[in-house]
C-alpha cells in the first residue's frame, strides 16, 4: 500500500513501497485530503508515455488501485477536484509526483485466469434464462408466483358455519322441503273431507356464487367459476426480459478470454453486467411496473405534456423542446433525454419530473436506464402529492417544494458507462403515499442520456 497526503496543490508521499509491473487490482493507493479538498469530487490521474488513466474517488472515496495498464518506467500521478455544487466552475489541481514501476519477471502467457465475479455473473445469467424458459410449475416463465388456491363454495359454507359432509352440503343447495299441509276434517254423513292444500315449496338455497359475493368476492359469475383454481401468478410478458438476457449472455460469453489481461476493461464490463443482472432480477420478480418515461417514437404523444424540466427557473415540457428542435429531446436520438451542453451550456442543472403522481411504498424501487460520460453524485426527489393546493400548477409545486425542502431526497449516483445500463435505487424509510418523482441531470462531464425511467413494485 502507498499513502499520500494532499494539501493545497501539493501531494506528499507518506508511505512508499516498491512497485512491480504486471499487477492487477493489487497495489492500493490511499489518500488523505485537507479541508479544502474534502467537498470536491476527486479523480486520480496517471500519465505514462502520453497516455492518461483515471481512477474516480468521488466525494467520499479515499483509495483506488494502481491501473493495471501501467508498465515498467516512470509514471506521473496527480489529483484533480471538481466542485459540483458551485455556481461557477471550480477545479482544483495538484503538482504531480513521480512513481517508478520496476520489472517483475512475470510472463502473462504462463498462467490461466481464475474464474471470478465475471464468471459468476455469467452463470447467474444462465440460471435466469433457464428458469424463464422452463416455465414449469404453472408459472408464466419465472415472473410471478402462483396465486393461492381460492376457497371452493363448500369451503366457504363451512367457513361460515355449515356442518356436514360435501354431499350433505350439495343437497342443502336445493332448499328445504315445504311443510305438509294440514289434513282436512272428515265430512259429516259420510262425505269425505277435502284434501288439505299442499304446503309451499321452501325458498331456494343461495347459490355458491351468491355466497361468495356476500363474503367479499367481486366479479361476474363466470369469473367466480374460474376462481376455485386459484389466481394465476403475475402474467407479465417475460419475452422482452428473456430476449435481453439471452442477447447479453451471448455477447459476454467470449468477453473474458478476449480481455483476460485488461483489468480496467474487465472492471467496467463487470460493473455493467452486475447492474444489468441486478436490474433484471428486480424486473423479473416485480409484481408491477409503472413507467414514467420511455424513449421512442411515441414520446411526443405519450410524454410531450407529462414530462417537464425546470432550468434557470424556466419551465418547459417535452413538447416545447421537440417543437423547437432542441436536442434535449428530438427525433435524431429517438426522443431520449440528452442533458447536453448544446441546450444547457456548461454545468446546467436541469430538474426533470413527471406531472403524474405515483404510489410509493417500502417495496418500491426507482429504476433509470442511461448512459453517462462520468461518475458523479446525482439528485433524486420525491415530492408529496397530497400537499399540492388547487391554485398551484404541478410543475411549480414540484419545483418550489424541492427548493423549500418539502420533499424526500434520496441517494443517487450517475455511473460512467459507455453502454446503456439500468441502475436501481431502493426506496425505503419513506411514508407510503402518492409522490411526484423528480431527478436532476447536469450538462457537465456526466451529460447523461436517459432512455427509461420507471418504478418497480415487488
Amino acid at each position: 500500500m502507498m499513502k499520500f497526503l494532499v494539501k493545497g496543490q501539493r501531494i506528499e508521499i507518506v508511505e512508499h513501497e516498491v512497485i512491480a509491473s504486471g499487477q492487477i487490482a493489487f497495489v492500493t493507493l490511499k489518500f488523505a485530503f485537507d479541508h479544502a479538498w474534502k467537498p470536491l469530487h476527486k479523480v486520480v490521474q496517471f500519465t505514462q508515455d502520453d497516455e492518461h488513466f483515471h481512477r474516480v474517488l468521488g466525494v467520499d472515496g479515499l483509495s483506488c488501485f494502481l491501473p493495471s495498464e501501467l508498465h515498467v518506467g516512470a509514471v506521473k500521478m496527480t489529483v484533480v477536484g471538481y466542485d459540483s455544487e458551485a455556481d461557477t466552475t471550480v477545479r482544483a489541481t495538484a503538482v504531480p509526483v513521480t512513481l517508478h514501476i520496476r520489472p517483475s519477471g512475470f510472463c502473462a502467457e504462463d498462467i490461466a485466469v481464475t474464474p471470478d465475479l465475471y464468471a459468476q455473473l455469467i452463470e447467474k445469467f444462465k440460471e435466469m434464462i433457464a428458469e424463464m424458459e422452463s416455465g414449469s410449475n404453472g408459472k408464466d416463465g419465472a415472473d410471478g408466483k402462483d396465486g393461492q388456491n381460492g376457497l371452493s363454495a363448500y369451503e366457504l359454507a363451512v367457513q361460515e358455519g355449515f356442518t356436514g359432509s360435501l354431499a350433505e352440503w350439495l343437497i342443502s343447495l336445493k332448499g328445504a322441503d315445504g311443510k305438509d299441509g294440514v289434513n282436512g276434517k272428515d265430512g259429516t254423513n259420510g262425505i269425505d273431507g277435502k284434501n288439505g292444500a299442499d304446503g309451499k315449496n321452501g325458498a331456494d338455497g343461495k347459490s355458491a356464487y351468491i355466497i361468495a359475493v356476500e363474503h367479499g368476492f367481486t366479479g361476474t359469475e363466470t369469473e367466480w367459476l374460474e376462481s376455485p383454481k386459484g389466481a394465476d401468478g403475475n402474467s407479465a410478458d417475460n419475452s422482452e426480459i428473456l430476449a435481453r438476457l439471452t442477447a447479453h449472455e451471448e455477447e459476454y460469453q467470449n468477453f473474458l478470454d478476449e480481455n483476460k489481461y485488461d483489468q480496467q476493461v474487465q472492471n467496467e464490463e463487470i460493473l455493467h453486467l452486475r447492474l444489468l443482472v441486478e436490474s433484471l432480477q428486480v424486473e423479473f420478480s416485480a409484481a408491477e411496473m409503472v413507467v414514467l418515461f420511455e424513449y421512442g417514437e411515441n414520446v411526443p404523444e405519450t410524454y410531450g405534456s407529462k414530462i417537464f424540466t425546470v432550468y434557470q427557473d424556466g419551465i418547459q415540457n417535452l413538447a416545447n423542446y421537440i417543437n423547437s428542435g432542441k436536442t434535449f429531446c428530438c427525433e435524431s436520438n429517438n426522443y431520449a433525454l440528452s442533458y447536453n451542453q448544446t441546450d444547457f451550456g456548461w454545468d446546467g442543472v436541469v430538474y426533470t419530473a413527471s406531472i403524474e403522481p405515483v404510489s410509493i411504498t417500502a417495496s418500491t424501487s426507482f429504476a433509470i436506464t442511461y448512459q453517462s460520460s462520468a461518475t458523479e453524485e446525482g439528485k433524486l426527489y420525491l415530492v408529496p402529492a397530497g400537499s399540492k393546493t388547487e391554485g398551484n400548477t404541478v410543475q411549480n409545486y414540484i419545483y418550489t417544494s424541492i427548493t423549500s425542502g418539502n420533499c424526500v431526497e434520496l441517494a443517487f449516483q450517475w455511473l460512467q458507462c459507455s453502454d446503456f445500463v439500468t441502475v436501481l435505487t431502493t426506496i425505503n424509510a419513506v411514508t407510503p403515499a402518492e409522490y411526484y418523482v423528480c431527478w436532476v441531470g447536469r450538462s457537465n462531464n456526466t451529460k447523461p442520456v436517459v432512455r427509461k425511467v420507471y418504478l418497480l413494485y415487488s
